[in-house]
């Protein structure tokens, strides 16, 4: 292996702080040919003790800036956006999967690159003899939002908009295990072996990924091995936006310091309170209880003009399992039943309360529960908790309600409940969890899974997310665990701002896991319809059961193809 010298420097001045790689010994790298010529978590507060007053985005304008606000401003999620934009993964998902007639290639389960599997866009030569492995190669504009690994290893470098040199170049796997900054942690993290980096990087007319090796050492037997498995989630945005994008540079994350300083924060330490302010009120539901005769109904006026439910806490004092998923949550907004769940579970866990901490959802350490995504609605919104099973048990709660105008752009919030279902492993197939219609954007995806004592994994089923009927999935992932942000089967509990694992049989593949992603950065819009359905891959013909929750938003008059719960 060629020795190199390689420095990473912070420049902070005032609290501004950009990158600077140093490569000694060799001149910086060409732009890729072809068609074009992830730990040590530092604190962000530590990094950037004064960070400078935020700068305020032009009207329109697309830039690290502006998607750093998105990643903690869940109101972005409940409207249509200005700059539309269409989700997008590329992956190292094996290309043998091209049609469900073909069961052999469809279920197909190579999801790695490897000098022999092209599970990649392409692979180069350099000028030295060694390889380029080109990950992603895009037209813009648009921005690269997601990176996850199993096995970062490498150089990773992005180029943006035909430029010779790569606007970022670092370790793939310091970049994505947090120890690079500006990109620390809660951007870049480990969970249960999964590396991640939620960070904007948008670009305007190209975007290419590349790495220099895939040889990292394997998980299990310490040997290297060639081998690489990635995923990189993207938005691609009409052509007229190309002119309101300011494209990912050094200079930018300087400007956006102030930015990277605040989202960390709420990343790391969750969203603030609702406090009061003019246009917000907090209606308390008083101790009450509930039985299977008493449901509990607590329904909200919206403020003249339009409301928005900002907050809900409810706290219960029952704790049996069995009853808590007999107990049902259920949200109407103008009339229109959007929600009808099992309580704990619409919470983003199951089937017990067990405390945890997202962006969006929260279960406190004293098992109250926390909903924290924005629910607009014109008239009226009614909450209801109902329950099918013997006995009773006490609850109370809260919503706080803002006065907020619902106009064209409004979208109500929804979940979608697949309920428990036994299902064989063999032959190979994909579990359908539902068909959303209408326009609007999935912003997150709950799965409880009870895999049988005694057997192998269960979980190297691909998400394959179809959008607006299309006859390949946009979205086709390279294993559950993938899609939740750990990796290699791991049954162990994790919690970050976007993804968790809240349950797991701990030194076992055999009982019950509960995880959660939400998709705050990367929503996946649409038009027409999407289709949310996971291959179930198991590497034992056995039987599993799963159940599932979908978060999305829509125009009213949206629905799903599951039946009605009642």
């Amino acid at each position: 292996m060629r020795k190199r010298n390689l420095a990473i420097g912070l420049l902070a001045t005032a609290g501004a702080c950009g990158i600077l790689w140093v490569a000694r010994g060799r001149a910086p790298e060409a732009q890729p040919t072809g068609a074009l010529e992830p730990p040590t978590r530092v604190p962000a507060a530590a990094l950037l003790p004064q960070p400078p007053p935020e700068p305020a985005p032009a009207p329109g304008e697309i830039s690290v800036l502006t998607l750093l606000h998105e990643m903690v401003d869940l109101d972005h999620l409940a409207r249509l956006p200005d700059a539309r934009f269409v989700a997008g993964q590329t992956a190292s998902t094996d290309r043998r999967s091209k049609q469900p007639a073909d069961a052999d290639g469809w279920f197909a389960n190579d999801d790695f690159v490897t000098d022999t599997e092209p599970n990649l866009v392409r692979v180069e030569s350099t000028p030295d003899g060694g390889k380029r492995y080109v990950l992603l190669d895009v037209a813009g504009p648009g921005a690269l939002v997601r990176i996850w690994s199993a096995n970062p290893t490498g150089t990773l470098r992005i180029y943006v908009d035909g430029g010779a040199r790569p606007a970022l170049e670092a370790p793939m796997a310091g970049l994505l295990s947090g120890e690079i900054p500006p990109f620390v942690s809660p951007f870049g993290q480990v969970t249960a072996r999964g590396y991640s980096l939620y960070f904007p990087f948008p670009f305007r007319s190209r975007c290419v990924v590349t790495v220099d090796s895939i040889v990292s050492p394997d998980p299990f037997s310490g040997r290297p091995t060639a081998k690489l498995y990635y995923q990189i989630g993207t938005r691609a945005y009409r052509p007229a936006a190309a002119g309101d994008l300011r494209n990912y540079s050094a200079a930018e994350l300087t400007r956006a310091s102030g930015a990277i300083a605040r989202t960390a924060a709420l990343l790391r330490d969750g969203l603030p309170t609702p406090s009061p302010r003019p246009g917000r009120q907090t209606i308390t539901l008083p101790t009450t209880t509930l039985d299977r005769e008493h449901p509990v109904s607590l329904t909200v006026p919206a403020p003249e003009g339009g409301g928005r439910l900002t907050e809900l806490r409810l706290a219960t004092s029952e704790r049996a399992p069995e009853k808590l998923s007999s107990t049902t949550l259920t949200l109407a907004f103008d009339g229109d039943e959007t929600v009808s769940a099992p309580l704990v579970a619409f919470f983003g866990t199951s089937p017990d309360i067990v405390p945890y901490r997202s962006l969006p959802m929260i279960i406190e350490p004293d098992g109250t529960l926390v909903c924290r995504f924005p629910m607009p609605f014109r008239k009226r919104a009614v909450v209801r908790i109902s329950r099918k099973g013997a006995g009773a048990a006490e609850l109370h709660g809260s919503v706080t309600v803002d006065a907020a105008a619902f106009d064209a752009a409004s979208l109500l919030f929804r979940a979608t409940w697949r309920p428990r279902a036994v299902i064989r492993t063999r032959p190979f197939q994909d579990w359908h969890i539902a068909t959303l219609e209408g326009t609007g954007q999935q912003v997150g995806t709950l799965l409880d899974v009870e895999n049988p004592p005694g057997v192998a994994w269960w979980g190297e089923g691909d998400e394959k997310i179809f959008i607006d009927r299309e006859s390949f999935p946009s979205l086709f992932g390279t294993g559950t665990e993938d899609y939740f942000g750990y990796a290699w089967s791991q049954a162990e509990t994790f919690a970050h701002a976007y993804h968790a694992q809240t349950r797991a049989p701990a030194g076992s593949f055999g009982g019950l896991f509960s995880m959660n992603r939400f998709l705050v950065l990367d929503p996946v819009p649409f038009k027409r319809s999407l289709r949310f359905d996971l291959e179930i891959w198991h590497w034992t013909d056995t039987s599993i059961a799963a159940d599932a929750i979908l978060y999305w938003y829509a125009r009213p008059g949206a629905r799903d193809d599951r039946p009605p719960r009642h």
